[in-house]
């Protein structure tokens, strides 16, 4: 079971989600309002000139402020103690459908150890922040109430521009370094299919190993699609190591719209990395995490006592 870490409460109201907006002085002047210089927006701190949409650490060294029409705003997340070894991932987000934006839970995962650090946003929020420590993360966003369970990562169609011709939809790697702000747009709600989770069951996973059995098989849980293939990198580990097919999983049920593929794990396997491509009709598809280092344990069965 993941352990999910919320770094942010609902504010009380949408316009909570900046804490710092620009104010006027006596003489009506707009404090922090941007500048306009040719066609471009502009926003002034400490001596540095941003563009519209630019981002820079607030005052407290944990919250991050963006340059808007309206000047500098902020959010306002609480700030873990001990957050030195922490960075901040903050983006924007988007509608599932229509022009309006709900309110969202948006998550890192780490893909250490699948930990989440999450933020929950406001109806008609666009911006978000939130803390994790220094690592390596898939970012999502998930609607609060209706349809829970639907996910829009930070992918790879985002970054290609969100065309017609744009058919991976395989989340990008976040990478936090402390002190510092990564960008990550969880925005891509358009995938034709979409992989949710891969594990090796049954299996035991220590030391950084998934230790399967005679009878283990790979599980897929995803939306939508028409097909899924394992592949997996051998063992043991080499640099530039080849991709080579396992095989087609097959359909074992779909309830609720979440459908549960399985491929058996073939007698002898080792794997230094092992991964599901999933695909839908239209041709969209989707790479899932990778399992590091699958291999065969010397017991039996889950049950088993003899080595």
């Amino acid at each position: 079971m993941r352990k999910v870490l919320l770094i942010a409460a609902l504010a009380a109201v949408a316009a909570a989600a900046f804490a710092y907006g620009p104010f006027r002085t006596a003489a009506g002047r707009l404090l922090g309002a941007p500048a306009v210089q040719g066609d471009r927006l502009r926003c002034e701190y400490g001596g540095k000139t941003y563009l519209a949409g630019e981002q820079r650490r607030a005052d407290d060294g944990c919250n991050v402020c963006a340059c808007g029409r309206g000047g500098w705003s902020c959010t306002k997340i609480f700030c873990p103690a001990g957050s030195g070894s922490f960075g901040t991932i903050s983006g924007e987000i988007g509608p599932p459908s229509g022009a309006a934006v709900p309110a969202q839970r948006v998550c890192a995962v780490s893909l250490k150890d699948d930990r989440e650090y999450c933020q929950q946003t406001t109806p008609d929020q666009r911006i978000y922040a939130l803390q994790a420590p220094a690592g390596d993360y898939w970012v999502y966003a998930s609607p609060l109430r209706s349809d829970a369970a639907r996910r829009a990562y930070f992918s790879s169609y985002e970054r290609c521009g969100e065309k017609l011709e744009c058919k991976d939809h395989s989340p990008v790697t976040v990478s936090v370094e402390p002190g510092q702000i990564v960008k990550a747009d969880p925005k891509d709600w358009s995938p034709g299919g979409q992989i949710e989770e891969l594990n090796v069951t049954p299996s035991k996973f220590q030391y950084g190993i998934h230790e399967y059995y005679p009878a283990s098989a790979f599980l897929v849980r995803g939306r939508g699609l028409s097909g899924v293939r394992m592949f997996y990198t051998p063992w043991p580990p080499e640099d530039d190591p080849p991709s080579i097919s396992i095989g087609e999983a097959a359909l074992l049920q779909t309830d609720h719209g979440i459908q549960t593929w399985s491929l058996a794990i073939p007698k002898g396997f080792e794997a230094t990395a092992a991964y599901a491509i999933g695909s839908a009709s239209n041709g969209d598809f989707m790479k899932s995490r990778v399992l590091p280092f699958v291999r065969p344990t010397t017991i039996d069965s889950p049950h088993s006592t003899v080595r």
